[in-house]
């Protein structure tokens, strides 16, 4: 009895922790917000710079959350940390090489001596701003929807076909809540430089911009919610190997329940 709820009290302890660092991060990603929205902001090459300078200085946050929410789960819980992150193989290769690109990007944009050119690298913190929000998402949601790839009782994954995690980009289920994340990383940035700049030019496009973002956002969270809701997810009985269907509306009613009657 006590071993158990030794065990119990410990995983909750580490649900809080992932979770924090899981709002954290994507409170974060307002750094590739704005890096998306560099020429949709910026018209000339002042604004640019001055959209750049202002989340140049946080970027390296980002990066370091990320990592340390993949560790936490790799602490805690190395098995679902090996099948659901191991499942978007070449999806998480991509989001860590667009870090990459990031962080090459920041040192060497301003430098002199560039031989690739300063808008070069404004390209590369784009494809960082528009790729690493957006397959984010859709790895998260893989931890939802499964990937296609077996674990035999040595725990030993196999590959079901060769596209090793990417076909997880073509789900449009998956694809809600990776637009979802990356319109919410640009209302966030956007919501940054409109407290943060002081421009009248930059803070009108904001203002256009915003109410775009959040309704994109809207849209295709209450999308992924919705349809997560009636999908066919399963949690199987250790004791009798059956599953239950609609495991996350039932999960989702017994809260809401929860929640009433404490009130």
């Amino acid at each position: 009895m006590f071993e158990t709820f030794s065990l119990l009290t410990l995983q909750q302890y580490w649900w809080i922790i992932i979770s924090l660092l899981g709002a954290i991060l994507v409170f974060l990603l307002f750094v590739q917000g704005g890096q998306s929205l560099i020429y949709t902001l910026g018209k000339t090459e002042n604004e640019k710079t001055i959209i750049i300078n202002s989340i140049g200085r946080k970027w390296e946050f980002t990066f370091t959350t990320l990592v340390t929410f993949g560790g936490a789960f790799f602490a805690s819980f190395p098995l679902f940390y090996s099948t659901s992150f191991g499942g978007a193989y070449w999806v998480w290769m991509i989001i860590l090489f667009s870090f990459v690109l990031q962080a090459v990007s920041y040192e060497f944009r301003k430098k002199s001596n560039n031989f690739l050119g300063q808008k070069t690298f404004e390209v590369f913190l784009m494809i960082n701003g528009f790729t690493a929000p957006l397959l984010l998402g859709i790895t998260v949601a893989t931890f939802f929807t499964g990937s296609n790839f077996s674990v035999d009782e040595m725990n030993f994954s196999k590959w079901e076909n060769t596209a090793h995690g990417l076909e997880s980009v073509l789900s449009l289920h998956n694809l809600s809540l990776g637009i979802a994340v990356f319109s919410l990383s640009r209302v966030l940035a956007i919501l940054y430089f409109m407290n943060n700049i002081n421009n009248e030019n930059i803070f009108s496009r904001s203002k256009k911009q915003l109410f775009i973002c959040s309704s994109i956002f809207l849209i295709s969270f209450l999308s992924f919610i919705i349809t997560l809701m009636f999908v066919d997810g399963y949690a199987v009985n250790p004791d009798t190997k059956e599953g239950n269907a609609n495991k996350y509306f039932h999960i989702f009613i017994r809260c809401f329940v929860g929640f009433v009657w404490n009130i």
